[in-house]
């Protein structure tokens, strides 16, 4: 058991009232800045911003067996982590088609001599073909001149998807891709909106309606309808990054072993999900992911279970809307997400002023899924105390930092991820050349 405010972990106690109240001071622990939480207060006061106010909460402990015992080697785990991602199946992300279909990849149009580094890009058509249905949805691949093998970073972009002349020529702090492959990397994007579309009456247009039509159940009334526990948008833009990896893994150029995945905001939500659905995904970057990703949701700071399932219904399985206001009735919560990614790399961020995303949420989160790392014999993060604004703490597989400014992915939170992937990825063989 994990009692926060009181945390314990690896046998010490830290009551929150060791935690910073003040505002935040360059050099010491972040906390939210007193005039905005007053001015958030007054303008939505339905939404809990004070963290005096944040009620005093258990969280599930991530390596607690269904049975009652404790998992104590690598063993025990597997059976705990197979427990645990079902539980994130049945009640918060649901469970994705168990279905055969097939996967082919086309390359629409090439370019080389990018960026002034001799780099080359391709636009790329992922066609899934399932009975006698067929969907698409695009993909774009940038690969720095290099002698050998390059890890590679999936991103998961949210927004309108950049055109391949776009993402050719243009310097772009959401997606820096001349960036990434001066770092080194294979950079590839999918689309959320393509795979399956970011809206409350997209299913038929999207990755999932072409399963269901597949299905041989068509309707969406009575029997067809798919069940309380189906996945929905967030898990199918995880399947959708998955095929990125399928599709690096026939490139010469990449190293299959080295992919890491990254997203921002319910981008960020759905890396996560990605990462633990998929073991090849090496390192998970989520960032300001908040209600659902990374932040715990015991805490209802800022966005709660009640508003992100009222507001995106289409995110998460129709149970995960059942705990609107009863979050500590939730069997997990998102300390085990990360567990579930372990004993990988995983790296998180926060913006200071994101007050909505609950910063110290996602801080705390990382930190109670420590046991999980130690139990696999990796080092993890376990301060409770947060670090200041722009700095980086490292510790082991388990990165984080909180930057100032609102919500939002910058040039900033790509360089800090493509240093945490170096310190796991970097050898020899992928620097690229000159």
């Amino acid at each position: 058991m994990i009692r926060l405010p009181f945390v314990f972990l690896f046998g010490f106690v830290i009551a929150s009232s060791v935690l910073p109240r003040r505002d935040a001071v360059a050099g010491e622990p972040w906390a939210a800045d007193s005039e905005q939480v007053k001015k958030l207060a007054t303008s939505q006061p339905l939404f809990l911003y004070e963290e005096s106010k944040v009620t005093e909460y258990v969280l599930p402990d991530p390596l607690l067996l269904d049975g009652g015992n404790r998992a104590v080697n690598a063993e025990d785990w597997s059976e705990c982590r197979e427990q645990t991602i079902e539980k994130f199946r049945a009640h918060m992300y649901g469970r994705r088609p168990d279905m055969e279909y097939t996967v082919k990849f086309e390359t629409l149009s090439e370019k080389s001599n990018l960026f002034g580094i001799e780099a080359t890009g391709k636009s790329v058509k992922v066609e899934i073909k399932s009975g006698n249905e067929t969907y698409s949805f695009p993909m774009l691949v940038f690969i720095p001149k290099a002698t050998n093998k390059l890890p590679a970073i999936v991103h998961i972009d949210i927004r309108e998807f950049p055109t391949f002349e776009s993402a050719s020529t243009k310097d772009d702090d959401f997606w820096p891709v001349k960036e990434i492959l001066s770092r080194g990397y294979v950079a590839c994007a999918v689309s959320t909106i393509a795979i399956d579309p970011d809206r409350a009456d997209g299913f038929s247009d999207g990755l999932r309606g072409f399963f269901h039509r597949a299905s041989g159940k068509p309707d969406l009334t009575g029997p067809d309808l798919p069940g309380v526990d189906a996945w929905k948008a967030l898990s199918a833009w995880g399947w959708g990054a998955s095929r990125a990896i399928d599709f690096l893994h026939t490139l010469a150029e990449v190293d299959p072993s080295k992919i890491a995945v990254i997203g921002h905001s319910r981008g960020g939500k759905a890396a996560l999900w990605a990462a633990a659905e998929d073991p090849r995904f090496a390192i998970a970057c989520s960032n300001n992911s908040g209600c659902g990703g990374a932040a715990l949701s015991r805490r209802a700071y800022g966005e709660t279970v009640a508003r992100i399932t009222t507001s995106f219904p289409y995110w998460f399985c129709d149970r995960f809307s059942s705990y609107a206001g009863r979050e500590s009735e939730i069997p997990v919560d998102q300390h085990q997400l990360f567990g579930l990614i372990a004993p990988r790399p995983v790296y998180a961020t926060s913006a200071g002023d994101d007050l909505w995303a609950d910063p110290r949420g996602e801080y705390l989160a990382m930190v109670a899924a420590a046991p999980v790392y130690k139990l696999l014999e990796k080092e993890a993060i376990t301060n409770v105390v947060m670090p200041s604004l722009n700095e980086t703490r490292i510790v082991g597989q388990v990165g984080y930092h909180i930057r100032p400014g609102k919500h939002g992915l910058w040039r900033y939170d790509w360089i800090k991820f493509i240093d945490f992937c170096d310190t796991h990825f970097v050898t020899p063989t992928n620097v690229p050349s000159k």
